[in-house]
């Protein structure tokens, strides 16, 4: 009975952030919801066999982006792209710096941009910058080592600022 509160306590602390996460890959609220009902009824079933000291956050992130990218893999239509700066609308941030900046064309063609990062540049960029995790737990999430997890922030940081060296630069991005 106690192991079904903790993992009650987990679902309740964690469900806010990991919708956000699943939403802002899938950019439909109803598959969002799905997916993270699929995610966290997955991490039920795995709950018993979670070792005590375990990150319980990455586990989750882990568990939904698996769950998601899996799910995107299997519909083969539409867009395959995970749109790390959208959460059913556009971003507050990137809102804010395209405001700034004056300029709304900018935020469109930075999500394009990274529209076109290959997808572990993608991702790495969204859990680091978007979701705020740390290396370790990227690196846990995609199956990676944490160098492997700071290179692909790094390229895909690298590449934005090549394409948008001067834009960027003005809205302190």
């Amino acid at each position: 009975m106690a192991e079904i509160q903790r993992f009650e306590d987990l679902v309740e602390r964690h469900h806010g952030e990991i919708f956000a996460y699943i939403l802002r890959m899938t950019r439909d609220r109803g598959e969002a919801e799905d997916l993270c009902q699929e995610t966290f009824l997955r991490a039920y079933r795995a709950y018993d066999r979670l070792d005590g000291g375990a990150n319980h956050r990455a586990w989750l992130y882990k568990i939904a982006t698996n769950t998601t990218l899996n799910h995107i893999r299997r519909q083969k239509t539409g867009r395959r792209v995970i749109d790390t700066f959208k959460n059913g609308s556009r971003s507050t941030t990137l809102d804010d710096y395209a405001e700034r900046a004056g300029n709304r064309d900018l935020l469109q063609r930075v999500q394009n941009a990274i529209d076109e990062l290959p997808e572990k540049q993608r991702l790495a960029l969204s859990q680091r910058k978007i979701a705020g995790l740390s290396y370790s737990e990227i690196a846990d999430k995609l199956d990676c080592s944490e160098d492997a997890a700071r290179a692909n922030v790094y390229q895909a940081i690298r590449k934005l600022r090549q394409q948008f060296s001067a834009e960027l630069v003005e809205v302190g991005i």
